[in-house]
């Protein structure tokens, strides 16, 4: 039996343009502060939140990819810089490593788990938990 002491993040080498990064998941605090540092990011995981602001959301996107790349790095006090150095290219592969890392079983399993935990019979996304489809109104 392994003890909560002994389980290490698990992490991965990402190989960038300048090199290779080592990069995590990121935990329940990472996640827990980008939501109270960027709210539109809220609102893509609330069910029934105030319309997304694009004007808003793009404005605070590169902030937000920053500090999820700095975060899963280990670097949070260097996120503004992460965005100026890192090329398209290299944003997508650090992401797409941290969303594996994050949620290794995928985000709708995620979703769907987080649902069962809330006690709630639909998934958060607002689709029924059978279907690929959004539930019938219940006027």
């Amino acid at each position: 039996m392994v003890s909560l002491v002994d389980i290490v993040p698990q992490t991965r080498t990402v190989e960038i343009a300048a090199g290779t990064i080592k990069l995590r998941g990121l935990g329940i605090k990472h996640i827990a502060a980008l939501l109270v540092d960027y709210p539109e990011l809220r609102k893509l995981w609330m069910n029934g939140a105030p319309a997304i602001e694009v004007e808003a959301l793009i404005a605070t996107m590169p902030g937000a990819v920053g500090s999820i790349i700095a975060m899963a790095a280990g670097e949070e006090k260097v996120a503004d810089q992460i965005i100026d150095a890192l090329s398209l290219d290299d944003i997508a592969e650090c992401l797409i490593v941290v969303r594996d890392l994050t949620m290794p079983n995928g985000v709708d399993p995620f979703v769907a788990k987080l649902g069962r935990l809330l006690g709630a019979g639909e998934l958060l996304s607002g689709k029924a938990a059978d279907t690929n489809t959004p539930p019938p109104p219940s006027n």
